[in-house]
Order: structure tokens, then sequence, then C-alpha cells
């Protein structure tokens, strides 16, 4: 999953500072071509809206899920509120969308990281 520093991070689409409570779409790394003019949004988080609208929508969310076997889905980064309190070091990540799809997701990043694991042992 793309690490994302929110009030740092910047949508890949717009390019503007993602925030704390706004919507946002990050994916893991799965366009591994540096060539495929879609790669720079590969691994990277972008605003809900942004994605929404995006030209290349439907295209990136096919092969996403042809790559990972689960749907491109939301995220709103839910973040205690302190106000004067220093950068947040963390936040948790909610999934938009059914239960079924949030435990979909997860189950297939689950696997993901778990094949990465063995694969890096065996090399």
């Amino acid at each position: 999953m793309a690490l994302l520093f929110l009030g740092t991070s910047r949508c890949s689409i717009c390019r503007e500072v993602l925030h704390p409570g706004q919507a946002i779409v990050a994916t893991t790394h799965f366009i591994a071509d540096e060539a495929d003019p879609l790669s720079r949004f590969s691994d990277t988080g972008m605003h809900h809206e942004c994605f929404a609208g995006w030209e290349h929508r439907d295209e990136f969310a096919a092969r996403y899920h042809a790559a990972l076997g689960v749907r491109l889905t939301g995220w709103v980064p839910v973040v205690p509120a302190n106000p004067g309190g220093p950068p947040l070091p963390r936040c948790q990540l909610g999934v938009l969308g059914t239960p079924e799809a949030r435990a979909g997701y997860f189950e297939a990043l689950r696997a993901r990281v778990a094949l990465r694991r063995r694969t890096r042992r065996c090399t």
C-alpha cells in the first residue's frame, strides 16, 4: 500500500496535498513497467474526487483488479482530532464499501504480503 503522510503527500492526479478526513484512493505497487504511462499512479494516493473524474480511471481500476484480484476502492483516513498537536505519526485507514468488499480487500492484501515474504525467503 502507498505510504502516505497526510498533510504532506500529494494527490498523484491533481498534485494537491492529501489531508486528514479526505476520501482517498491509494494503491499498492502493481505496475512494474516504468515505461507504462500509468505506472506513476501505482503505489500512490489520490483524492477520491480526482480519481472519480479521471480519464484513465476505468483502465487503471481494471488493471488493479487483474493484478490483485480485488476491486479498487476508496479510503477515508480516520485521524484523531488534535489540531494543536504535532504532526500525526500514524493514522488508521478505513475502507469504503460493503463489509464483504472490505473483507475481500484485506484478505487479498494479506495473501499478497504472505506471498512476498515466502518469495523473499527463497531468493
